[in-house]
């Protein structure tokens, strides 16, 4: 698997493009795929760690070239198709997405139900992590080479983690990070925001767990 990051936006969002040979996922769609430069991949899916608008802004471009499935949770789904409930008003901006979504199909996933030509190249675990939105969600990723990386969102970051003034809640957050200190410490975590780390190095370092 190789992971491409691109930070896009007024709040310099990332989206982060999988690539298993020439198909791909893609994370937090935030960025016109134009400017990743890649060519000839197929995108089988776009996963959505949250609703807000700065990391669904480019859905309906991801949705127009590919016709991939879009998944988000139940909870922040209404979020893509109203910028007040995603917040973009309150940065002067008018996000909603015209394209179909799907709440994810399953917690414990694997390439296949993606529709990878390797049935085999990675299994997918939705992890709910509230606080950040009521939504929030963690894809933890792991390869066939039992390599372990999981995409937060919004929910932790290198050294801090989410607010959760823009209709999320402390109280879930705090059982969130409870959640992810039970998790293994080298899953390697690339948030929605800022440089990766590694969950052990924020279990020892980060203020907040």
């Amino acid at each position: 698997m190789q992971i491409l990051s691109f930070c896009y936006g007024l709040a310099s969002a990332n989206m982060y493009v999988l690539l298993f040979g020439k198909e791909a996922v893609v994370i937090d769609p935030c960025c016109p795929f134009s400017e990743t430069g890649l060519e000839d991949v197929d995108v089988k899916a776009a996963l959505c760690t949250h609703g807000h608008f700065d990391h669904i802004s480019e859905i309906d471009d991801i949705y127009s070239r590919f016709l991939c499935p879009i998944y988000i949770s139940k909870e922040d789904q209404n979020m893509l198709y109203d910028p007040i409930l995603n917040h973009g008003v309150d940065f002067g901006l008018q996000v909603s997405v015209s394209a179909p979504s799907s709440i994810f199909p399953g917690l414990d996933l694997k390439s296949a139900d993606f529709g990878f030509s390797d049935p085999d190249a990675f299994s997918l675990k939705i992890v709910s992590t509230p606080g950040h939105t009521p939504g929030s969600s963690c894809f933890l990723f792991t390869t066939k080479e039992s390599e372990k990386h999981m995409f937060t969102g919004d929910m932790l970051f290198m050294r801090s983690i989410g607010r959760t003034d823009l209709g999320g809640s402390y109280a879930d957050m705090t059982r969130s990070i409870d959640l992810l200190r039970s998790m293994d410490d080298d899953i390697v975590c690339y948030p929605g925001h800022g440089p990766e780390t590694v969950l052990g190095i924020e279990k020892r370092n980060n203020p907040y767990f």
